[in-house]
């Protein structure tokens, strides 16, 4: 990998564990060499928060969609009015996005803490490959994803061997 990457981290603020694992998960991108955006990080930002999270998941090389229970009711619409406004702002672009990509999704990547969440994925999402971050080994697999280092590499094709005709039989 040549380029720094951007990724960008979408989550609902189900509760402050919640958000302490979201900050450990963005601190430790940035620690292995991704340049990770969260909203933790901003203060205010001048452009107003709608245009800072389209801004950021416009100029992100991966957007890690966190999908709960709670951000999956809001990314697609289900949540009581005026609440979750943020992940019901991302959702709606992230679901534009994929939309007009034809349903083509190399940048939106599901993410979830524990396996039985990947009921939570929003259906805009739910072709893609998702990653469940519960171990080292679920981390890493993330990783070579955001990385590009695949865990397997493909052997070159090699030369077609040169196989002897099949003995005829003679007739006497």
């Amino acid at each position: 990998m040549n380029t720094l990457r951007k990724i960008f981290v979408s989550y609902s603020w189900d509760s402050d564990t919640h958000k302490d694992r979201i900050l450990a998960l963005a601190d430790q991108l940035r620690k292995d060499g991704l340049d990770c955006h969260l909203d933790q990080y901003e203060v205010a930002p001048p452009q107003g928060w709608a245009r800072w999270m389209r801004e950021r998941i416009e100029q992100s090389d991966y957007v890690l969609v966190v999908c709960t229970e709670t951000y999956q009711r809001r990314a697609t619409g289900q949540e009581e009015a005026g609440k979750g406004l943020g992940v019901t702002w991302e959702g709606a672009l992230t679901e534009n996005e994929v939309y007009n990509q034809g349903a083509v999704n190399p940048k939106f990547i599901p993410v979830v803490f524990r396996l039985e969440d990947k009921s939570y994925i929003p259906t805009f999402l739910g072709t893609v490959s998702f990653y469940v971050l519960d171990s080292q080994a679920g981390y890493e697999k993330l990783y070579r994803r955001l990385t590009d280092q695949p865990e397997v590499i493909k052997e070159d094709v090699g030369t077609v061997m040169k196989m002897p005709p099949r003995k005829k039989p003679s007739l006497f």
